[in-house]
């Protein structure tokens, strides 16, 4: 995927036990503050969005992984026009990463299961709503695939 179409990149670190991280939003925030989301980021002029991947896990979360460590992820006709989405396999301790903490306040590993069940619910503490679904569901069914 070309630079002109991927303007944003969303990365889903997963760990050996299937969990995905999420990371909390700084309360000082102007969007979606207090609130948990996965790394994304913006593609910068001159880089690729594998690029601004790894670029966004070293600044959020204090990750440092090579291009041949980060996998694109694809989820079939619900993929972005927009938004690139990556995975990486990270076993970090929360205590391992060095979050920015201008960005972020925490970071905490949940089960795919129950971030689908924090999107039904409609609940305010996470980002997304259910436009998402289809994303998590294929996420959910990559890690029990490939993961566990």
């Amino acid at each position: 995927m070309s630079n002109l179409l991927c303007h944003e990149i969303s990365v889903f670190v997963l760990n050996n036990q299937g969990q995905v991280l999420l990371q909390k939003r700084s309360a000082n925030k102007k969007y979606f503050p207090n609130t948990w989301a996965l790394c994304t980021g913006h593609v910068e002029k001159g880089e690729t969005p594998k690029e601004a991947a790894l670029r966004e896990l070293n600044e959020e979360l204090g990750v440092t992984v090579s291009l041949e460590q980060i996998f694109s992820f694809s989820f079939g006709k619900f993929d972005s026009q927009s938004t690139c989405f990556f995975y990486v396999i990270c076993n970090f301790s929360v205590d391992e990463f060095s979050i920015q903490e201008e960005e972020l306040s925490e970071v905490q590993w949940f089960r795919v299961s129950y971030v689908i069940n924090m999107i039904k619910r409609h609940n305010n503490k996470i980002v997304y709503r259910d436009d998402k679904l289809e994303l998590f569901f294929a996420l959910e069914e990559f890690v029990n695939h490939y993961i566990l």
